[in-house]
């Protein structure tokens, strides 16, 4: 289990880990599937496998178990996503396949996690969220550090403004992403379908590949990686 800030719950501290982790990815998926209101409990302590009383018991109440969701998700970002960012690398697309496959194990081995996430930025969620936001935006910022500072703008064509290029890729990648995650969103590619989240990753590192073909000149394709 990761460490999180909110230390008010013992009771819940002294489950054993399994326990602790079938509470929580079941809270996970409800709320990041049905946002803040129309969450249930009870289904939150029926996918757990645990009584409703003993829910109420551990958090105390509905907002007590949200707010700890969002600390231990932040802690869960900082942890397994922040953390696991590491490349020597000076190539802007190769550091972006870094954080690529860090979102790719993410989605295939916490599912519950990045089904929460993307509940941040439905509207109706905002105001629940809106606590937990600034320290996410920090955890945001040292991302986009970590990936932009420092790039290797000689390996762009030599007709081409590396600085512009990185911001034309970073809008196509915005884009592209957006398009991703509104068909996951929508049910029309599963997370747990293996085939269709390969292929949807196939057809994520041919993009990638074309835009070093737009962008790189033909010495840097090689020299970059």
């Amino acid at each position: 289990m990761q460490e999180w800030k909110s230390g008010n719950f013992d009771a819940f501290h002294a489950l054993d880990s399994e326990k602790q982790k079938r509470i929580v990815n079941a809270a996970l998926v409800e709320f990041g599937t049905k946002g803040f209101r129309r969450a249930s409990t009870n289904a939150i302590a029926e996918n757990a496998e645990i009584g409703k009383g003993m829910l109420f018991y551990y958090f105390g109440s509905k907002e007590a178990l949200f707010d700890f969701l969002c600390d231990y998700a932040l802690a869960f970002a900082v942890n397994e996503y922040v953390g696991r960012y590491k490349t020597e690398s000076r190539d802007f697309l190769e550091r972006y396949k870094s954080l690529t496959e860090i979102k790719r194990a993410t989605m295939e081995n916490y599912p519950e996690f990045v089904t929460f996430f993307n509940s941040f930025f439905q509207s109706e969620n905002a105001p629940y969220f809106e606590k937990c936001m600034e320290e996410y935006e920090k955890i945001r910022a040292d991302m986009i550090s970590k990936v932009y500072d420092g790039i290797d703008y000689s390996l762009f064509r030599d007709d081409i403004d590396g600085r512009e290029a990185v911001k034309y890729m970073k809008w196509l990648f915005d884009g592209y992403e957006q398009d991703i995650k509104a068909r996951f969103n929508s049910g029309a590619v599963g997370l747990l379908d293996e085939g269709a989240v390969a292929e949807e990753w196939r057809k994520y590192y041919e993009f990638t590949a074309d835009l070093r073909k737009i962008f790189y000149r033909r010495v840097g394709s090689e020299e970059g990686r």
